[in-house]
């Protein structure tokens, strides 16, 4: 009998140990495998780290940053009364206003010679471009430079001399019911390097079209001169003006041809009036902003950051990095590139030329732009999306 037991213990105690053994084993499995995502998560984030730190120090570090209200009443945004819906915003549909300011000297300052809203879609994968005259009469309002206070209809172009970017954005908010609130601005003493950075963009100019490019090269030396002599005067140190030079003047060798042009032909290009009035304008800017786009195409993902070291110095936004990285997955995708201008004479048709001032109504241009950037997302879609299709470049 007493073998037995000690047989009958022993067998016990054996299965006992042998559950035990199991769990403890499978404890240290599960603790291996947490460890093993614990220092692969480490990793990462050191890489993600150092890659931000890369990014913020050295790729992006010359880029001029500026930091503008958030506050949705000092920038015009009205929800409740917005003539866009945004009952069911859509992160990935982003609006940034974008400015060219006309200066001849390195200052983001004065006029905004073009007023666009770049809409990044993700949703879609259409880099989409709304130009709006910069004749266009609206109304500003609010607080400028030095505590000045506005409140007058006039030319949309000069909200951004008055106030900033942050009365620009306010304004198209309040005209167009928009939220926007952030931006980016180039000056077109910069554009020439920012073209040159991206190796030149391929255009189909007429022959008519090159007479008025060598026109505003000629223009450009005599402008620079003159700016040249204004910074000496007030005292200001500055060596980033543009450099005509011989090769920059063209030869038209048909009625249309296409030509690569540089920094300088492609502002000139850029900047032609005598041809279209305003509108044809404003289409060749967009040309030249929409052959910039196809030129990203063609880079590969690695030469993105040389890409933006280039361009940072001569851009002025409040973007943040999170927001720009947060923008770059429609780089990946099969992007289309579509435009439009507002007022377009097709679709305000309500449109005056009154002592050079664009009248049109902002509330049904405002409904289009909506139709354009937010499509189905649009309580306007249906009703202008006809508009919309007939009215896009």
């Amino acid at each position: 009998m007493a073998n037995r037991k000690s047989k009958q213990t022993f067998q016990d105690v054996s299965s006992y140990s042998g559950g035990e053994g199991r769990k403890r084993r499978k404890g240290r499995r599960v603790r291996l495998a947490l460890q093993c995502v614990a220092c692969f998560l480490c990793v990462v984030m050191i890489l993600f780290g150092s890659a931000l730190i890369y990014i913020s120090m050295d790729v992006i570090s010359e880029l001029s940053t500026t930091t503008i209200t958030k506050d949705p009443a000092l920038l015009g945004i009205d929800k409740e009364n917005a003539v866009v819906d945004y009952a069911n915003d859509d992160d990935s549909i982003v609006n940034i206003a974008m400015f060219g300011v006309d200066s001849r000297n390195s200052e983001f300052r004065g006029l905004s010679d073009v007023t666009m809203i770049l809409t990044v879609d993700n949703k879609h994968d259409t880099i989409k471009m709304t130009s709006v005259l910069r004749d266009s009469l609206v109304h500003i309002e609010g607080e400028g430079y030095g505590g000045s206070y506005y409140d007058v209809d006039t030319k949309i172009n000069a909200s951004y001399s008055w106030g900033g970017p942050e009365m620009a954005i306010r304004t198209l908010n309040q005209n167009f019911g928009l939220r926007i609130e952030d931006y980016v601005t180039i000056n077109f003493v910069n554009m020439a390097a920012i073209v040159d950075a991206f190796g030149g963009v391929e255009m189909e100019v007429t022959y008519d079209e090159v007479d008025e490019i060598n026109l505003n090269l000629r223009n450009l030396i005599w402008e620079v001169e003159d700016q040249k002599n204004k910074d000496y005067y007030n005292g200001i140190e500055n060596t980033n003006y543009p450099q005509v030079v011989d090769s920059d003047f063209m030869y038209a060798t048909g009625d249309v041809d296409t030509y690569l042009l540089n920094g300088n032909q492609a502002v000139s290009y850029g900047r032609i009036r005598n041809i279209g009035s305003d509108f044809g304008r404003v289409e060749r800017q967009q040309k030249v902003l929409t052959a910039l786009i196809g030129r990203v195409k063609t880079f590969g993902v690695a030469e993105y950051p040389n890409l933006v070291k280039k361009l940072a110095p001569y851009i002025d936004t409040s973007l943040s990095i999170d927001d720009i990285i947060g923008m770059l997955p429609i780089l990946a995708t099969d992007l289309k590139v579509e435009r439009i201008s507002v007022p377009d004479p097709d679709a305000e048709t309500d449109l005056q030329d009154i002592k050079y001032d664009l009248v049109y109504d902002l509330e049904n241009a405002a409904k289009r732009m909506s139709a354009f950037m937010f499509e189905e997302g649009s309580p306007y879609w249906e009703e202008y999306k006809d508009i919309v299709a007939s009215s896009k470049k």
